[in-house]
């Protein structure tokens, strides 16, 4: 059988998951009928699960296409070459680079990198919230989007300059609330 199958209910439009797990025990106590247990969840997806997929396209979106063309364009104009996260002392020195120079680099690549840091982090957490709570889910993941930008957009200007967009760990908090409350729901109806 298919342990996954998902179904579109046109009636409804709404998008169900059935996720079956077979568990099969050993113990020789129980009879071969008895010995698979079943076990059922079904995950409605609706348009504000949709919405939630959307930011979540739109925060890869700002990692791979807007900060990774910052980098490649600071790379670009600092001779920089990959594999090179952040140069050494010897590197900056044939390069003929200034502090100036080596400091744009450092906070676009700083953009970058601590971007991909966030989001390893923050995209299973979202997607757990979303499960159960999709509406506050995705205005909180509107915020990060948001403020992960502004803080980019400073951190080109400085390193100082970042800060400005640190609210958006208001909307990171709340998604982190969402997902131990959903936690927590399933725990207690256990």
């Amino acid at each position: 059988h298919n342990p996954t199958k998902i179904q579109n209910c046109i009636q409804t439009d709404v998008v169900v998951v059935d996720l079956v797990a077979d568990r099969t025990t050993s113990s020789s106590a129980i009879s071969p009928l008895s010995s698979t247990l079943r076990t059922m969840a079904t995950i409605e997806l609706t348009a504000e699960h949709g919405k939630c997929i959307a930011v979540l396209v739109l925060l890869w979106i700002q990692q791979q296409l807007v900060f990774a063309i910052a980098v490649a364009v600071a790379r670009k104009k600092s001779c920089i070459d990959a594999p090179t996260l952040y140069p050494r002392d010897s590197e900056i020195k044939k390069l003929n680079l200034s502090e100036k120079d080596v400091d744009s680099y450092m906070c676009v690549q700083r953009v970058h990198q601590n971007n991909v840091e966030f989001l390893t982090c923050f995209f299973p957490v979202m997607l757990l919230a979303m499960i159960d709570n999709p509406n506050k889910t995705f205005y909180a993941s509107i915020v990060v989007l948001m403020g992960r930008m502004v803080t980019a957009l400073g951190y080109y200007r400085g390193a100082s300059k970042r800060v400005a967009g640190g609210w958006f760990h208001f909307g990171e908090y709340y998604v982190v609330y969402l997902a131990g409350k959903f936690a927590y729901k399933l725990i207690n109806e256990a």
